[in-house]
């Protein structure tokens, strides 16, 4: 039996025949709750959007949310659905159980009762061998109709289902998987060599066709973001709604495409978005959405203490492995995708000590949480850099040096994920007839020599993902010896966490 399900009690009535329950939503009636993008938060966290910033969510207080929907409108007539990217944020998602890391967020979707689940890329972060064990695993549908193997013909993972037909309240609802058509740029190289993905919009609308004749609401279940998932709407007309993740948007209000409708909502565990939908004639008759803040004060029902239970299991676990308090940050250290920020100063300071190089490089996409004022533990700090990847150093000449800063202002002048924070060179830009030119270009305090091979510190992500971010690829690179995360604790030890405020790079006029 596996630890933390729930047990569930039969009674058998001899000569007392079993009256069927009354559905408490009139027939053709269904309700969609899904979340996205969890990365491994399965306690309460910070609600930036909300006055005060309190902490909110966590599957406790989801849990209780599902259950009283649940109460209120049948089991029966609800579908609980998750859009990806359940893996990497928190040390939860470092735990191994059962052979493979993040075990433990099946383990807690299981216990709420979810139906599917669609692989979003951060599955991949720990390797594919170690998404086949997970995918194996899980008890839960696990979809998506455009991850192939080899052959482009087969399901990549175990378990994987392209679509499964759901029956709820007499409704037929085919729900179809999509995973991000940007995985080549997202995974390792030898993980892309492994597998060849059709492009979603073929993948769903071959199963939305497969479907329609036998379903009366289809469904896609993205994990592709929102823009494309407007294209997708447009690309395959036949779809009734999707339900999106991987731009982490906090979807107010549902959008529309056609006659498709667009929901998501947000990330970490804080919202849960709620579609009311009334079905007939093979199609949606009246439709209503609402996204929810996961208030502890909102709770209409109590706590399952099985739930519970396994999220303090799980806490007192992470606390004795990264409650270990590193220092006091006087300030904020804050984080940006697409610009220079405060943290990405720190790690690339931190890599630049850690390896000895003149230069060090962390992209924008890796920062994934912030260093709030007060102290800072290991896990808030893992919390910032959760996917431990390697760190190496490789040679770099002066030209390259100049050629990927170019790259780089033109990636901060259009907001691309494709910015790197830079440790151990000072540039200023300005942009001539819409492309980028330097104006001064310094490494180690002085100008540039253009003829001169520099050493470079930067993560595996980087190196294997040259073409996104430097330009050209690394010759022979070299283990430092430790991961990111690492060299962030022992920086934090022994530097702290401020920041200056010095830019390195900047535009000019």
């Amino acid at each position: 039996m596996r630890p933390w399900l729930p047990l569930l009690g039969l009674a058998i009535f001899a000569g007392c025949p079993k009256k069927e329950p009354e559905p408490l939503s009139p027939p053709g009636h269904v309700t969609i709750l899904h979340t996205n993008d969890l990365h491994g938060h399965y306690l309460p966290e910070r609600a930036d959007w909300l006055p005060g910033e309190p902490s909110i969510g966590g599957f406790v207080r989801l849990e209780q949310e599902v259950r009283a929907i649940r109460e209120a409108k049948g089991r029966e007539n609800t579908l609980l659905l998750d859009g990806g990217d359940i893996l990497t944020g928190t040390p939860l998602t470092a735990l191994e159980e059962e052979g493979a890391r993040g075990t433990p967020m099946l383990r807690f979707m299981e216990a709420l009762g979810y139906d599917a689940w669609v692989v979003g890329n951060h599955e991949f972060d720990r390797g594919l061998e170690n998404l086949k064990v997970l995918a194996g695993k899980s008890t839960v549908v696990t979809l998506s109709a455009n991850l192939r193997d080899k052959s482009g013909k087969e399901a990549l993972l175990p378990n994987q289902a392209f679509s499964h037909v759901f029956a709820v309240n007499g409704v037929r609802i085919g729900v179809i998987g999509a995973t991000t058509d940007s995985l080549r740029t997202l995974v390792s190289p030898r993980d892309w060599a492994r597998m060849s993905p059709l492009p979603v919009a073929e993948a769903v609308r071959a199963e939305a066709a497969r479907l329609d004749p036998d379903t009366d609401l289809l469904v896609a279940l993205t994990h592709i973001g929102l823009d494309d998932d407007k294209k997708l709407a447009a690309a395959v007309p036949g779809l009734d709604l999707i339900v999106g993740g991987h731009s982490h948007t906090p979807m107010k209000e549902a959008g529309r495409v056609g006659d498709t409708w667009i929901v998501q909502a947000g990330s970490y565990n804080r919202q849960l978005g709620v579609v009311e939908v009334d079905v007939a004639n093979d199609a949606i008759a009246a439709f209503r959405y609402e996204l929810r803040d996961l208030s502890p004060e909102t709770a209409v029902v109590s706590a399952d203490e099985s739930v519970a239970a396994m999220a303090a299991h799980y806490q007192k676990n992470i606390d004795s492995i990264y409650g270990e308090v590193l220092a006091r940050a006087p300030a904020k250290l804050d984080k940006s995708y697409h610009h220079e920020s405060a943290l990405g100063r720190w790690i690339t300071d931190a890599l630049r000590m850690a390896s000895s190089a003149d230069l060090a490089l962390y992209n924008g996409g890796g920062l994934r949480s912030e260093i709030q004022a007060g102290e800072v533990t290991r896990r808030s700090l893992f919390e910032c850099f959760p996917f431990e990847n390697a760190v190496y150093t490789f040679p770099i000449t002066g030209e390259q040096v100049v050629a990927m800063l170019l790259r780089n202002a033109a990636a901060d002048a259009t907001e691309s994920r494709a910015f790197l924070s830079i440790s151990g060179a000072t540039w200023t830009y300005r942009m001539n007839s819409g492309a980028p030119e330097l104006v001064a270009v310094s490494v180690g305090g002085q100008p540039i020599d253009l003829a001169r091979t520099y050493t470079a510190a930067a993560t595996s992500y980087i190196v294997d993902q040259w073409e996104k971010f430097l330009g050209v690829q690394p010759v022979d690179p070299a283990p430092v010896g430790l991961n990111d995360f690492e060299a962030a604790v022992a920086y934090g030890k022994a530097r702290g966490f401020s920041d200056d405020g010095q830019r390195r790079g900047a535009r000019v006029e």
